[in-house]
């Protein structure tokens, strides 16, 4: 039977399944060796911060997945949160985390990655996020989504990944969207437009919807749709050779940014690396990341900000 909404004990079923699952290795907790680095590179008269973090153990883990090699088809039991939410999804963990808890929403029939979220899918991850918001007061939550050949995906099944923020780590994403004091953003009726935010001092293309406080499944997906729209311009313009993009969302914005490349150099690059996260799998990479500077590894697999550009150039 169908789980339609998350019980008020679901972080709680989750953090006591997760450590049942860990203890038994059954998952195989990747962070023991990480170190952290953090690190905040002006930009114009903004900031980004950046974390960047030496991980060896990222060695260990296993190569790209296919869809004859599909981990989410029947995974493990142990590895199930829920078995069957909204007669859509299963909630999974990821069985090689480096941030205890770290685990994804997965459709339960196949659907590729590179396809758009869906006002379901859409909805299904904002009610995740709210609960998770309610019931782990002591930590931020995002959820993510890697989409397309260039955005960093190690899976074609599709899925939502969740992963808390590091507690002293403050993304982008968030200053741009507190630094915004109205409500939405998106055409709300003939007489008022409103439109996706873009910090003119971040190099990088990057587009944001901060949601009003009474958003619904219709919202959410009316703000993808806008989101999309930029960064499918973005993408035909730059004559991209496939629709890639990352995909972040919070209880309080989502934000869509548009890839050029998965890799910097030789550096996996994903939604968290271009929100500030960086992994480093070892010494070489992170001398790399750090001499080459973290916004150049950023600016290096996005395109270019397009603040400035009137918003009926946005041609899809």
């Amino acid at each position: 039977m169908a789980t339609n909404t998350l019980p008020d004990t679901f972080f709680q079923q989750l953090v006591a399944k997760y450590e049942t699952a860990k203890g038994d290795h059954h998952i195989l907790f990747n962070g023991e060796s990480a170190v952290h680095e953090l690190i905040s590179v002006p930009t114009g008269s903004s900031t980004i911060n950046y974390q960047i973090t030496l991980l060896k153990s990222l060695m260990h883990r296993p190569d790209q997945g296919s869809k004859d090699k599909n981990p989410f088809a029947n995974p493990e039991p142990e590895l199930t949160i829920l078995a069957n939410y909204k007669d859509e999804f299963k909630i999974v963990f990821n069985k090689y985390p480096v941030v205890d808890y770290h685990f994804m929403l997965v459709t339960n029939e196949f659907r590729p990655q590179s396809s758009p979220l869906t006002p379901l899918e859409l909805s299904a991850t904002y009610e995740v996020l709210q609960a998770l918001k309610t019931q782990d007061t002591g930590r931020d939550w995002v959820g993510f989504y890697n989409s397309g050949d260039e955005s960093g995906a190690s899976q074609p099944h599709k899925h939502i990944q969740f992963m808390s923020l590091p507690s002293d780590f403050v993304p982008y994403s968030k200053s741009l969207c507190d630094s915004y004091t109205e409500e939405g953003y998106i055409p709300i009726n003939t007489i008022v437009e409103r439109y996706p935010l873009q910090d003119g001092n971040i190099p990088f293309a990057h587009f944001l919807a901060k949601f009003p406080t009474d958003i619904d499944e219709e919202g959410l997906a009316l703000s993808f749709a806008a989101l999309l729209q930029r960064t499918l311009t973005v993408l035909r313009e730059n004559q991209a050779t496939s629709i890639s993009y990352n995909f972040i969302m919070t209880t309080e914005y989502m934000m869509m940014i548009p890839r050029r490349s998965s890799k910097y150099k030789q550096i996996g690059i994903n939604s968290c690396g271009v929100l500030g996260l960086i992994l480093c799998k070892n010494e070489e990479l992170l001398d790399l990341v750090k001499s080459d500077g973290c916004l150049e590894v950023t600016k290096g697999v996005c395109f270019e900000n397009t603040s400035g550009k009137a918003e009926t150039d946005y041609d899809y």
